[in-house]
């Protein structure tokens, strides 16, 4: 861990629990901030910063707390859109992590997602539809459809999780008795807090296979803090987790936040986690960034070796072809033919990011060592 990342996590706690951990004189203040920004949590570490810091870097915290106000503008129009015609609707992440977090217009924002129960979907569509959104959809991505209104975008889910599983049950059924939150003077539906954190768990997990940035750490670390004390985990949570395959991950990142982000040692569900284990996860999360910004072109080579250790070969190749080839999607008959345009696609993908041998052999390894930390953690890769 650099010198600046040690910094970074310094100052979190700083900036989250109202710690007063003293930061060296010397410190590389662009450096601690570069490293925020690409671990999306720019707002928290200028807030934490010395006066002059804060002054220097005002503009980029004014963009945080503005992106904010706008994504809670535009969010609570639509919600109020679906609630007046009777819609059922839960925010997902964004805002019902946010209410967590002692300053919410610190968190960064990014898209707005929301679950419409399936019963209620088509209907959803077709009155935003009406009420002048943009409605962009992939028939081969079912998961959700892009919802877009002055370039701002929504993500409406049919379904959170990848096919029908323990934990999408959790959510649709959780989606079903919505509570109403307030933030920053606005209000809106949520799940229930146990479905909310196998959400944040879940989320997690997804971004790990492309890039587990701090975001979501901390969006979980805030929640465990203010939920998930040990009688919530004995009574309910735990089972849950164990139930959807995500008690590894759940126990693992908090014990993980105790020891680098200040997290309260009063949990201690999680206190048998694997020391080593929860020092590679760290070591994953600075690697690659929020979502593998720090690394967008050998991501694509770490996650190409994590989906053909999974799935092999060939049936990697057809399914990554199919997902990619926008003239199959208008002629079906070229399915035969998918997993050769993939071939020449990662081809074409080689020469554009001109990477060498020693650096491709380096993006390999990860890849195998990410489908290793997968696997420790209980997440299908």
């Amino acid at each position: 861990m650099t010198q600046a990342q040690q910094t970074l996590l310094q100052i979190l706690q700083n900036s989250l629990f109202q710690t007063n951990h003293g930061i060296p004189a010397d410190t590389d203040w662009n450096a601690v901030l570069r490293e925020a920004e690409e671990q999306a949590v720019l707002g928290l570490a200028i807030d934490a910063a010395p006066e002059d810091v804060r002054r220097a870097w005002k503009e980029h915290l004014n963009t945080v707390t503005a992106g904010v106000i706008r994504s809670l503008h535009y969010q609570s129009a639509l919600c109020a859109i679906l609630q007046k015609n009777g819609v059922p609707a839960v925010i997902l992440k964004g805002s019902a992590a946010a209410i967590y977090y002692p300053n919410p217009a610190r968190r960064t924002t990014g898209d707005i997602d929301f679950l419409v129960p399936k019963a209620h979907f088509d209907r959803a569509r077709a009155l935003l539809l009406q009420s002048g959104y943009t409605v962009r959809e992939d028939p081969t991505y079912p998961r959700h459809i892009d919802v877009i209104r002055d370039n701002v975008l929504f993500e409406m889910h049919r379904f959170f999780c990848e096919g029908e599983t323990v934990t999408e049950s959790y959510i649709q059924k959780g989606a079903e008795h919505a509570e109403t939150a307030r933030l920053l003077g606005t209000s809106f539906p949520m799940l229930p807090k146990l479905e909310n954190g196998l959400v944040l768990l879940t989320h997690m997990g997804q971004h790990l296979r492309v890039g587990l940035g701090l975001r979501q750490i901390i969006d979980w670390m805030l929640y465990a803090d203010r939920e998930l004390d040990d009688a919530f985990w004995e009574s309910a949570f735990g089972a849950a987790a164990r139930a959807c395959g995500l008690e590894t991950i759940a126990v693992v990142a908090t014990r993980l936040c105790q020891r680098y982000l200040g997290l309260s040692e009063r949990l201690t569900w999680c206190r048998d986690a694997d020391p080593q284990l929860c020092e590679e996860l760290m070591e994953s999360v600075f690697l690659s960034g929020n979502f593998g910004f720090k690394r967008p072109d050998g991501r694509r080579v770490e996650a190409a070796v994590a989906n053909l250790r999974q799935k092999g070969v060939f049936r990697y190749l057809q399914q990554a072809g199919e997902d990619n080839w926008k003239a199959y999607r208008k002629h079906r008959w070229l399915k035969p033919f998918c997993w050769i345009y993939q071939i020449f696609r990662y081809i074409g993908q080689g020469i554009r990011m001109k990477r060498n041998g020693a650096q491709l052999g380096k993006d390999y390894e990860r890849g195998a060592q990410r489908v290793k930390l997968l696997k420790e953690l209980e997440i299908d890769p």
